[in-house]
């Protein structure tokens, strides 16, 4: 692939990216100033507010590594690696809010928002220490094994899972966990199409994954069973 077709690919990547989760923040932005502008402050879910504050945060700290990212320096060329991109990204967001939802108990609520709330804020230290490699699409930038990425190679992914599993526990129904399982199924082979492209990109890499589980930390057999 040629620097220039890479180059526009990623302005125009950074551009989409950008229109898609600024229009999402907004109605987030308002639902926080309408609650905090009641008289009666003891009425509010801040349970419910922490959620929505911390998905604002993680929606822009997206806008804002995608927009201060480094150039890519690889990318990949197959099709598949785009669309898989696109699906394991967008696929909850665009479609939890058409899912058939049940009534929940307040247990129930309470363990989704909290999950939510965990996975969005280990989400948001995990785009903190990637920074400027941060990429949707299966692009290579530079390498980051440090922080986070010196315990599982993929850090951000099992986090962003905590998160859906709280969605998907907040939206229950036989259609929010048959869409969970296909989300993370697009998010496995994600795992393995940007490893392709990094292994190319820079030859140190298959040292690095020779230590570091791809997705489960700690643990021998999480390596051997998700290395490849």
């Amino acid at each position: 692939m040629s620097i220039r077709y890479l180059a526009l690919a990623d302005i125009l990547g950074r551009i989409f990216i950008c229109l898609y989760f600024i229009p999402a923040m907004i109605p987030k932005v308002f639902y926080l100033r309408d609650t905090f502008a009641r008289d009666d402050l003891a009425s509010i879910d801040f349970v419910m507010v922490a959620s929505i504050f911390t998905s604002l945060l993680f929606l822009g700290m997206i806008c804002a590594v995608t927009i201060t990212r480094l150039p890519p320096v690889r990318s990949t060329d197959h099709v598949e690696g785009y669309v898989t991109a696109l699906a394991g990204t967008f696929l909850i967001g665009a479609l939890v809010g058409y899912l058939p939802q049940e009534d929940v108990s307040t247990t129930t609520r309470m363990i989704g928002l909290v999950l939510t709330i965990i996975g969005l804020l280990a989400s948001i230290y995990v785009l903190a220490c990637l920074g400027r490699a941060f990429s949707i699409m299966p692009d290579a930038r530079t390498l980051v094994t440090s922080g986070p990425y010196s315990v599982v190679r993929h850090p951000l992914y099992l986090t962003e899972e905590i998160a859906v599993v709280g969605i998907i526990i907040l939206n229950l129904s036989v259609w929010s966990v048959a869409l969970g399982v296909v989300h993370w199924m697009l998010q496995l082979r994600r795992m393995a199409n940007e490893e392709r492209i990094l292994r190319t990109a820079f030859p140190h890499y298959d040292a690095y994954a020779a230590t570091v589980p791809r997705i489960l930390p700690f643990t021998s057999a999480g390596k051997q069973m998700l290395a490849r």
